[in-house]
């Protein structure tokens, strides 16, 4: 670099500059030209090598690669390379200006702090988005552990930042800002508290998005589109959209219909109002009629077999028809329910199903 700037010197000197003019425009040539290169390098980077990464990644049969390896967090990333050429080469060009030199080093290091931290912003989104794509991590609520790392990343960024430009180390800043924890924790009171919350139902699996949840209190009830740092969205029935805050579902009861949905059936309970008036005991010719409906011809051969048995084993006089078992229309209506619910598709025979 010094001979760099030496044969500058004179070719300015050539062209007939003054000596003192050609001293202080040297640096400032070769400070262009290094800007120069950091550029050429950064188009190499995106023209040549990301195309290249782009299209071994497509040529894979895999799909995780294309998610990690996205053109968002490769240009990123190659954002870093025009910074480091420009940090790592000015100073040979600016020895002798230290004022300068600290000042166009300090906006080199803000710069790749700031493209840094977007790289790995961009890093975490892709892989929320690889895991929220997965069947096993599509109903958790991943967004939240997104969301918490990208305020950290905004927190560590933002302390590295400011350390240098009042010149300080990171740990000097820390220190200050122990003070300020109480301020700080009512500015983000809701974000931790919502953090806190969203733990706790991804850990004991309280909540997930797709679930169908009622909170009478605060006008939910639909399923669970998005779930927050500061908030869970709920679309209800009605396509209205509630918003609650991850708190609430801690502190304060809901009921979520997930076990439900999971258990393959919906407990249904309907009433059949009967005329007691109309309750009688079923005579011959009401049997054989009864009998030729298909859901009660082996119930009512089967029922008036037993009855048979019973009251001749105990020698029933039938004068009286109170004496004895007999069948009520009654019976065999109960027994036409049952008979249909257990033939009907819609029921879900692997679970309760009864008529009383």
């Amino acid at each position: 670099m010094e001979r760099l700037i030496y044969r500058i010197n004179e070719l300015l000197l050539d062209l007939g500059f003054a000596p003192e003019t050609a001293g202080k425009a040297d640096n400032f040539i070769a400070f262009l030209l290094v800007i120069a290169l950091a550029f050429l390098a950064d188009a190499f980077c995106r023209r040549f090598i990301l195309r290249a990464i782009e299209k071994l990644v497509k040529n894979t049969k895999a799909t995780w690669d294309d998610i990690l390896f996205d053109r968002k967090v490769m240009i990123h990333l190659s954002r870093l390379v025009a910074p480091i050429i420009l940090y790592m080469l000015i100073p040979a060009i600016f020895r002798e200006q230290p004022e300068t030199l600290d000042f166009i080093q300090r906006i080199c290091k803000i710069y790749m702090i700031i493209v840094f931290l977007c790289f790995l912003n961009a890093m975490f989104v892709a892989i929320y988005t690889l895991y929220s794509s997965m069947e096993k991590y599509r109903e958790r609520s991943l967004k939240i552990f997104l969301q918490t790392f990208q305020i950290i990343l905004i927190f560590i960024g933002g302390i590295c930042i400011v350390s240098i430009l009042i010149n300080q180390s990171p740990a000097v800043l820390l220190t200050g800002l122990g003070a300020a924890a109480t301020i700080l924790m009512l500015i983000f009171k809701d974000s931790i508290v919502g953090f806190v919350a969203g733990i706790q139902l991804s850990a004991n699996d309280m909540l997930r998005v797709g679930d169908w949840i009622t909170m009478p209190k605060y006008g939910a009830d639909g399923d669970v589109i998005e779930v927050t740092l500061n908030t869970v969205k709920v679309q209800n029935w009605d396509k209205t959209i509630t918003t609650i805050p991850p708190y609430a579902l801690i502190s304060d009861s809901f009921q979520n219909w997930r076990g439900m949905h999971s258990s393959g059936g919906r407990r249904v309970k309907r009433s059949i109002n009967i005329d007691m008036h109309s309750v009688r005991f079923c005579t011959p010719e009401m049997l054989e009629k009864y009998s030729k409906i298909h859901l009660l011809s082996g119930y009512i051969q089967e029922t008036q077999r037993i009855v048979s048995e019973y009251n001749a084993e105990n020698q029933i006089d039938d004068s009286i028809l109170v004496n004895g078992r007999r069948q009520t229309n009654l019976g065999v209506f109960r027994a036409y329910l049952t008979n249909y619910l257990k033939n009907l598709p819609t029921v879900n025979q692997e679970m309760m199903c009864m008529v009383r």
